[in-house]
């Protein structure tokens, strides 16, 4: 399998749990723990807005957020979550999950794009980063199929705090 085929399926996965997650009412996902954390909807925003930034970056496409998704989701236009402080990001609320839900396929259909495209040669490829440079591999790979699946992690505590089953509760039975 080459490496562009693994982080496709590895996607394929972490997307299908992270649209599984949208499922519960505007109590469940926004719900917050007294001991603080994040809301599964505040973790949906922000692992998109993440990978939104990550593809637009390797692929030199411009971010699809724009003022419209912010409109219609109720979410800020500024940001992506990272680096926000606590209090913050507690107060974060979507509106409109069908509208995140729609940003996500749009965002996830472009990844898958951009991979179908790519090869391990252009994984290779060095692109500006906070600490230096990485590759477009590390950047996919650290970024988003590391820093996503931490997150489902939080959305399965946050669902079994709420009595709710784990995303993708059925995995691996097929």
């Amino acid at each position: 399998m080459s490496t562009v085929s693994f982080i496709q399926r590895s996607l394929d996965f972490t997307h299908s749990a992270l649209i599984d997650a949208r499922n519960g009412t505007d109590e469940q996902l926004h719900f917050v723990p007294e001991q603080g954390s994040h809301s599964i909807a505040w973790c949906l925003w922000h692992t998109t807005r993440i990978e939104d930034l990550i593809i637009s970056r390797v692929s030199g496409e411009p971010e699809i957020w724009n003022e419209e998704w912010a409109s219609r989701t109720g979410l800020p236009y500024d940001g992506i979550g990272a680096g926000m402080p606590d209090e913050d990001a507690q107060q974060i609320h979507v509106s409109d999950i069908e509208a995140l839900g729609g940003y996500q396929e749009t965002v996830f259909e472009r990844t898958s794009q951009f991979l179908a495209n790519a090869t391990d040669e252009d994984l290779e490829r060095e692109i500006p980063a906070r600490n230096g440079t990485e590759s477009v591999g590390e950047a996919i790979s650290l970024h988003m199929m590391g820093h996503f699946n931490g997150h489902r992690g939080e959305i399965n505590t946050l669902r079994g705090m709420q009595g709710m089953p784990t995303v993708m509760a059925a995995q691996g039975t097929h």
